[in-house]
Parts: C-alpha cells; sequence; structure tokens
C-alpha cells in the first residue's frame, strides 16, 4: 500500500469512529447461564448525544455463532420474543436494554460464559460504524 492510499484508509476510519462518536453505551452485561445452556442475553443503555436518531442494526460476538436483536412482547398475556432489525435511538436520548424488554440474544454459545469474565461484543449501527466494548458477565443473582 502505497502512502496515498494509507491516509485514505486513516481518513476514512477516523471518519467512520466520529460518525458514532455521540454514541455512549453504560452499565453493559451479559448474563451468566448454566452450563449446556445455548443462549444468553445482553443489557446496556445505549446514549445519543447528537441530534440526529441512530439505528443498532446489528451485533457479533466472537463467543457466539450469531447475536440477533429482540424485544419481549405481551400478546394476551403470554410473553413472547419478537426479532428486530433495528432499535432506534433518538436524538439526544437514549435506548435501555434490559431483562423483559428489548434486548441482544447471543445465540449458539461455543462455551458456557462464567460469571466474573469478559466477552467481547461489537454493537452496528444503521450509518456503517460499529464500536467494540468488553462486557462483563454477570451472574443471574447480581441482577
Amino acid at each position: 500500500m502505497n502512502t496515498k492510499h494509507a491516509l485514505l484508509a486513516l481518513c476514512l476510519s477516523s471518519l467512520s469512529l466520529a460518525a458514532h462518536a455521540d454514541i455512549h453505551v453504560e452499565d453493559a452485561y451479559v448474563r451468566a447461564l448454566p452450563p449446556g445452556t445455548p443462549t444468553t442475553a445482553a443489557y446496556m443503555r445505549l446514549s445519543n448525544d447528537s441530534d440526529a436518531a441512530v439505528a443498532l442494526v446489528g451485533a457479533t460476538s466472537p463467543v457466539a455463532g450469531k447475536v440477533t436483536m429482540h424485544s419481549t412482547m405481551n400478546h394476551n398475556g403470554m410473553m413472547h420474543m419478537m426479532p428486530n432489525t433495528k432499535l432506534e435511538i433518538p436524538a439526544n436520548g437514549s435506548l435501555v436494554l434490559e431483562s423483559g424488554g428489548r434486548h441482544l440474544m447471543l445465540e449458539e454459545l461455543a462455551a458456557p460464559l462464567a460469571a466474573g469474565t469478559e466477552i467481547e461484543l461489537t454493537l452496528q449501527f444503521d450509518d456503517g460504524s460499529a464500536t467494540t466494548l468488553q462486557v462483563p458477565v454477570r451472574s443471574v443473582l447480581d441482577e
């Protein structure tokens, strides 16, 4: 790669980082579950300090075969998880991912997740940007 291409790549990667610089993640954690459980959930607060809405459109983690977004809905007294293709973070607002509400499902886990450890989780946004987090794994008893 020549110097011109290297500078262009650096500039483009800086633009990508700036595109989601106004999104802040707080209180992120993943729920630890007993061995043999193939799925778990991730929860957090995503705050958007910009004047434009941003949507979370996906996530990945090396510990899971796939990560999906869901909302828990009450239909005629029965709780159901409904898949989401995106979750909007309003301008100058926040999106809470929580138990019993909107959340990320980590599916096809490669191994049990032990409380007290951390996992890598990458969040993908509708502007093409992404952010990678180190997320603690918590026992259900600590929630």
